[in-house]
């Protein structure tokens, strides 16, 4: 009998132990991914922050933070920072518009006049054939640069206002036509006022809803305003790009005006793994189907075809808020990036290697070489690259060459020819200053703050002090962002109104 029992047990235990999944032993990546990423670091000197996570057999495999979240308090990176993810967003509003269309509750075949029969859209733009896909996969063929802007930038806007700008500012996109591929903010934008007109919610609400509550990401947001009311550590914006090469703090930083379909996310690293998991496992996560496997499958198709590059990256095609390309040794990455000032964050996966990588880094200019080579590592990795780290050495020593050449030349153009330029106002300094108002696009607001120096501000926007260019015209900028005009106008030696992209201001109490 007992010996019987001692035979049933060590069946037991062998059944077990075939039964058991070994999970893979990932240490020597681990040691020659850290390795390089320390390098690359070195490389540059990146003193910025970066939360990086890879997934590989639907499991962590490998996880680092470091740098700065906030340089100015010392706070660094943890598992705990949220960092802006900028265009990544367009995949989760991609997919809640899928949702949406397979619950009856957006309908993917009416155009875009049948969604705004109030605005008289020209016929040149085609309004009556632009569907939602169009909108979603860049290939509308219109452009409306007020409302990219306002959304993106300034935050002086009204929801009320923006069917007004749709009907004023749309254009037919001359390099573009409908039907034709290139990548825009415009058609997310458009889709938010479509999804807030049929069914009376916020696109905010919407993905809270279809995407971040149902996978459980309890770290993300589409709400600045909640990040800060939680008192989540937020990964705020840097540069490096200065003469000393040291890290300082940005001023413009996204708000709720702000956080938009195409670009208003954050997260942490271990939530976006949970949206990599679901992407790479077609909508399960830990054996609960969270989202229809062919809904996400749709996400994941060549919808249409595009021709572009991004690093070593050739992007094919385009599919719901997805970039599809290949690499260097045949693999297809299917991938979104994202930038905005000192923000850049990668979320790239390779469906049949099961792995995929999230890299966030709240600096925007070192960061996209380092990023590209940071992912780019990873699947090499996986595909077998020979004598990946001579590689990878030599493409580090390659990507820093450009960004110094790239940092020196913007430089040069800043203090030789901007910094140089001969103020051409017809006015003296002081007759520039005061609001410029429009019932539309909020207050242009202009200060002096010396002899001649002026002070803009449009909304979300603190500018730079105001640098000189054209009769009657001002140059400025917010941080390491390119410039743009405000061109005044005059009348009987008095300013008028001034002219910031196109938008017309015009002074108060003129």
């Amino acid at each position: 009998m007992k010996s019987k029992l001692i035979t049933l047990l060590l069946l037991s235990i062998f059944l077990k132990s075939c039964t058991t999944v070994q999970k893979t032993n990932y240490s020597e990546f681990n040691n020659a991914y850290t390795n390089f990423i320390e390098l690359a670091t070195s490389e540059f000197g990146a003193e910025y922050g970066m939360a990086i996570a890879v997934v590989k057999d639907d499991r962590i495999i490998f996880e680092r933070y470091q740098g700065m979240a906030d340089v100015d308090k010392n706070i660094k990176v943890s598992e705990n920072t949220l960092f802006y993810m900028a265009s990544v967003t367009k995949s989760f509003t991609a997919m809640a518009a899928l949702i949406l269309k397979e619950e009856g509750k957006l309908d993917f075949d009416k155009s875009l006049a049948d969604f705004f029969p109030e605005i008289d859209f020209a016929p040149e733009l085609k309004a009556d054939k632009i569907t939602i896909e169009h909108l979603i996969v860049h290939t509308s063929g219109i452009e409306n640069n007020a409302i990219a802007d306002l959304k993106s930038y300034s935050g002086s806007y009204t929801n009320e206002n923006l069917p007004i700008l749709l009907e004023k500012f749309t254009e037919v996109n001359t390099n573009a036509p409908f039907g034709e591929f290139e990548y825009t903010n415009i058609g997310y934008n458009i889709l938010a006022m479509i999804m807030e007109k049929e069914l009376g919610t916020d696109w905010k609400t919407l993905v809270e809803q279809k995407i971040l509550q149902p996978l459980a990401m309890n770290q993300t947001s589409t709400r600045m305003s909640t990040a800060i009311e939680q008192g989540w550590e937020i990964a705020r914006p840097h540069t490096q790009n200065n003469k000393e090469h040291k890290l300082v703090r940005l001023s413009l930083e996204k708000k709720d005006n702000t956080m938009h379909a195409a670009g208003g996310i954050i997260s942490t690293a271990r939530d976006m793994v949970k949206w990599m998991r679901m992407e790479l496992n077609k909508g399960e996560i830990d054996g609960k189907q969270i989202f229809d496997r062919n809904l996400v499958e749709k996400t994941q198709m060549n919808i249409v075809k595009q021709e572009r590059t991004w690093g070593d990256l050739k992007r094919f095609a385009y599919g719901y808020g997805w970039n599809i390309a290949t690499s260097p040794l045949g693999d297809t990455i299917i991938h979104h990036h994202g930038s905005f000032s000192g923000q850049h964050p990668q979320f790239s996966f390779n469906r049949d290697a099961g792995l995929g990588i999230v890299v966030m880094a709240n600096e925007g200019e070192m960061s996209y070489q380092i990023n590209n080579l940071m992912s780019a590592y990873v699947f090499d990795y996986f595909s077998g690259r020979k004598d990946i780290d001579a590689y990878y050495r030599g493409k580090l020593k390659e990507y820093h060459e450009y960004y110094v050449k790239a940092t020196k030349s913007g430089n040069e153009y800043i203090t030789e020819v901007i910094s140089k330029r001969a103020w051409r106002l017809e006015l003296p300094f002081s007759s520039y200053v005061g609001v410029y108002k429009s019932d539309l696009y909020g207050d242009i607001i202009v200060e002096q703050a010396g002899d001649s120096e002026l002070l803009v501000t449009i909304g979300n926007l603190n500018f730079d002090v105001a640098t000189a260019h054209r009769t009657n015209a001002i140059r400025v900028k917010v941080d390491k962002m390119g410039g743009s005009i405000i061109q005044f106008t005059l009348n009987k030696d008095k300013v008028d109104t001034a002219i910031w992209k196109g938008l017309v201001f015009t002074k108060e109490n003129y």
